[in-house]
């Protein structure tokens, strides 16, 4: 008596455990649905080599950490080659900076512009001209962008893949 009271617990545990385990199985053979939005993906280095395309002008970008806060460092460089508007090629490689989603923007983008006449002040005016609020970060030669201004002007990271402005197209 005793053994099959044993074995009728047995099985009950093994019915419950079944039937517990059934409501946490997903259905594999349906694949996730996508977004008709959804963006394709995009490395980094492509968002890099976009504006590597603009004479006189480098965008490098990567993962940073400030203690346990994830963030991105984006530096522009622009060389005495770059003959074009400096609005308009912060805001394409920022834009092509959004476009990406190997890296995630994380907690705020740490900017940094870089080339003859590019003061920090200078670098902050031109980000106001677009609406991006900038603050120096820690006292050093990198802003701070607003990660609320970034996502009004490019949209949700990550975001389309900018065009090249106009303004930045050289004529050969």
């Amino acid at each position: 008596m005793r053994i099959s009271r044993t074995t009728g617990f047995g099985v009950a545990a093994m019915a419950v455990v079944a039937l517990l385990s059934g409501c946490t199985i997903e259905n594999q053979a349906t694949p996730p649905a996508t977004s008709a939005n959804a963006v394709a993906s995009r490395s980094t280095s492509a968002a890099e080599a976009a504006v590597a395309q603009i004479p006189g002008a480098d965008l490098e970008a990567a993962r940073a950490w400030d203690g346990t806060t994830a963030y991105v460092i984006a530096t522009l460089s622009v060389t005495d080659a770059f003959t074009g508007d400096p609005a308009a090629l912060i805001d394409y490689s920022l834009a092509q900076l959004a476009s990406q989603d190997e890296v995630d923007r994380g907690r705020f983008v740490r900017f940094s512009f870089k080339g003859p006449g590019q003061p920090l002040e200078t670098s902050k005016a031109l980000l106001a001209s677009l609406g991006i609020e900038s603050a120096q970060y820690a006292g050093g030669s990198s802003l701070e962008l607003a990660n609320q201004d970034l996502d009004d002007l490019y949209g949700t990271w990550p975001a389309a893949v900018p065009d090249v402005p106009a303004s930045l197209i050289t004529k050969d």
